[in-house]
Parts: C-alpha cells; structure tokens; sequence
C-alpha cells in the first residue's frame, strides 16, 4: 500500500461518516450510544459538508502537496486520526459515549498506517 492509497482509504472513511450522517444518522448515533434526537440529525447534516471537503482534500492531497506527501500525511494522516481517537477515549471516560469500534479501530489504524508509511518513504 501506498501512501497516496492510504490519502484515498482515509477520504473513503470520512466520506463514509459524511453520508452516514446524511442517511442513516441513527447509525451514526448507535455506537457510542447517543440519543438522537432532531437537532443531532440536523448537526449531522451541517457537519457532512465539511466532511464531504475534508475527504475531497484527502483524495486530492497526493497530487496537490507533491514533495509534501510525508509531512502532510503525518499531520493528516497521524496528528488528525490520533486526536480523533483521543475525544473518543475522552468521550468515553467521562462517560459521554459508549466505545464504538466502528469509530475508533479504523483512526488507530490509519494512525499507524500513516505513520508506518510516511517513516518509510521519507
């Protein structure tokens, strides 16, 4: 796998999250536990736009950053995926949310991916 592969599974995941909010945001609500209620489902759907950007930017970051590649996949790839899965564990500790797999194993994983690659190719 590539590091421009990983840019492309990482858009795919966020994309994923950006539609799931759009149709299915019980879904979205499901694993860590949360109540939905009319207002989450309309957040949900503000928030999928920037989502939407945020994967077109990782879609698009192997081309646009060229030499960049391993600086920006350390911050995007690694920085970005770890803070992630930090609000979640905090979410969890304070009681917040339930652990959702679903959210956390696939960040750690690209956390790593992200870090083992960008080490590898720089």
């Amino acid at each position: 796998m590539t590091l421009g592969n990983l840019f492309k599974a990482q858009a795919i995941f966020i994309w994923l999250y950006a539609v799931m909010f759009w149709v299915a945001p019980q879904m979205a609500a499901q694993g860590p536990g949360w109540t939905l209620t009319a207002n989450m489902v309309s957040f949900g759907q503000v928030l999928a736009i920037p989502l939407l950007a945020l994967g077109l930017f990782a879609w698009m970051a192997p081309s646009w950053v060229g030499d960049n590649i391993n600086k920006v996949g350390m911050i995007f790839g690694v920085y970005v995926n770890l803070a992630l899965a930090a609000v979640q564990v905090f979410h969890i500790s304070t009681g917040a949310a339930n652990f959702d797999p679903m959210g956390m194993i696939p960040a750690l994983l690209l956390a790593a991916l992200f870090f083992w690659k960008t080490r590898a190719t720089g």
